[in-house]
């Protein structure tokens, strides 16, 4: 498939913004300053699903959420991909391909879930692979990233296609000379992994989230792609723009405009979009190597209505205590906006201390601290 390239003139890219009926008004922010803080009520802005995960031996987990689907929950523990039902949290399939052959994964890095076509996507950044799967566990096909590229986040789009972002960004960081029009986003096909599209944002200089002191180089996860219901944000940190990506006529249009700070520098990512609300993070490029701490993070939130923007608090209601919610790491922007595990043991405490309230207080009295998380599903009101 012929290679497109995607560069967007900021005139252009407004026009487009103007000419698109459902595109949102540009947000911006500014890095340099200090927010006074807000807080908000989980409650209050979306509702809230408590959704236990089924216990029994096959299914124990501490593995991480990978995808919410209409109809499955995928978490991966331990090299296997465990299928949940979404309503009940039942145990559905138990997926494990784990291996070094042609049909198998040595990583399952990220899960894509596709209920549409009824296949799961297994990327393997450390062998550059992606291995495609039936909902049943069986293998279709699988294909390379490409001699020249190495994903580490892979989201779906649309029924063809799922984007990419590509970890040579960081290689490209280090080199003495930067080329300023190379693409680290892209478009490839769910068929066999050919680039469909070149995702390019204009930028003048290659600002990865990695930092290189006293003699050690230090890496942090940003994430550069963010679904945004049929769209898709694309994030760049080279760009003092975040832009959406869109799914009607694949064009670029503005979404977040960035006032960069230089002392320290802040990198910036999305977390959950709501009507009202746009949840995201900065983190301060920043590291101590007598500590081995680095890139501090800070959660802020701009009311899209407004374009105030607050440093954010949410809380769950269903807790006495204050319980802040993750509003950027699992962040799914769809018909669920967001999703968090609670961990049983953590739950069992709070219930024991009394702080729990409602239907969560009664699923935490079932549990005990050898249970598998109860998933916390959020959906706009």
């Amino acid at each position: 498939m012929k290679h497109l390239s995607v560069w967007i003139m900021a005139g252009a890219m407004l026009a487009a913004c103007q000419s698109n009926d459902n595109a949102d008004s540009i947000m911006t922010i500014d890095l340099n300053k200090k927010y006074q803080e807000k807080e908000i009520i989980l409650q209050d802005i979306m509702d809230v699903e408590y959704v236990p995960l089924d216990s029994s031996d096959e299914f124990v987990s501490s593995g991480n959420i990978k995808a919410v689907g209409d109809k499955y929950i995928v978490l991966v523990s331990g090299g296997k991909i465990l299928l949940f039902d979404r309503h009940t949290g039942k145990g559905i399939r138990v997926i494990d391909h784990e291996g070094q052959g042609a049909d198998e994964y040595t990583l399952a890095y990220n899960v894509i879930l596709d209920e549409a076509n009824n296949e799961l996507f297994v990327n393997d950044p450390t062998i550059k692979k992606i291995c495609v799967y039936d909902l049943e566990g069986n293998f279709k096909r699988s294909f390379s990233h490409g001699e020249e590229h190495q994903f580490i986040d892979v989201t779906d789009f649309d029924k063809d296609f799922l984007v990419c972002y590509d970890e040579a960004i960081f290689m490209d960081m280090v080199k003495t000379e930067t080329d300023n029009s190379k693409t680290y986003h892209f478009l490839i096909s769910k068929q066999d992994g050919s680039i469909a599209q070149e995702i390019s944002v204009p930028y003048e200089k290659i600002n990865a989230p990695m930092l290189q002191v006293g003699g050690m180089t230090s890496v942090t996860f940003v994430r550069a792609v963010v679904p945004l219901n049929k769209d898709m944000l694309i994030i760049q940190n080279s760009s003092d723009t975040i832009y959406r990506y869109t799914a009607n006529k694949h064009q670029m249009v503005p979404f977040l405009v960035k006032i960069p700070s230089t002392d320290p520098e802040r990198l910036i990512t999305i977390g959950t979009v709501t009507p009202q609300y746009c949840f995201f993070q900065t983190i301060d490029k920043t590291f101590n190597p007598e500590t081995g701490r680095g890139f501090p993070h800070h959660d802020l939130v701009i009311d899209r209505q407004t374009n105030e923007v607050f440093s954010s608090v949410v809380l769950n209601a269903d807790y006495s205590s204050k319980q802040q919610v993750d509003m950027i790491r699992f962040a799914q922007n769809g018909e669920v906006l967001c999703v968090q595990a609670l961990q049983a043991h953590k739950l069992v405490e709070a219930n024991e201390k009394g702080e729990l309230n409602g239907y969560l207080k009664e699923i935490a009295s079932q549990l005990n601290e050898d249970s598998n998380s109860v998933i916390m599903v959020m959906r706009a009101k």
